[in-house]
């Protein structure tokens, strides 16, 4: 269902692919669009952890780089994810 997916490279640009790039032509807050899709799609939710894991714990892996109109907004969510799971 989701292909390849390129860990590396996370797409924000509405339109695009991926976990974090909302629809095209979507308009709102960022944050909460990302928070119902991580509650509501498992496997944007999986997606979603393992860019998080990458970002706490990076042992060496290639560099994960956010592009897009909400890139920042992306990191600060994917960061914040794996720290909220071990606390579980």
């Amino acid at each position: 269902m989701y292909g390849v997916i390129d860990f590396s490279r996370i797409d924000t640009l509405p339109g695009g692919c991926g976990p974090f790039a909302p629809p095209a032509g979507w308009q709102g807050d960022y944050r909460e669009y990302l928070q119902a899709r991580f509650d509501d799609d498992i496997g944007v939710r999986q997606q979603i952890t393992v860019v998080s894991r990458i970002l706490v714990c990076p042992a060496g892996r290639t560099p994960t780089r956010f592009l897009g109109p909400h890139a920042v907004a992306a990191r600060e969510f994917a960061r914040s994810v794996w720290p909220s799971i071990q606390r579980n």
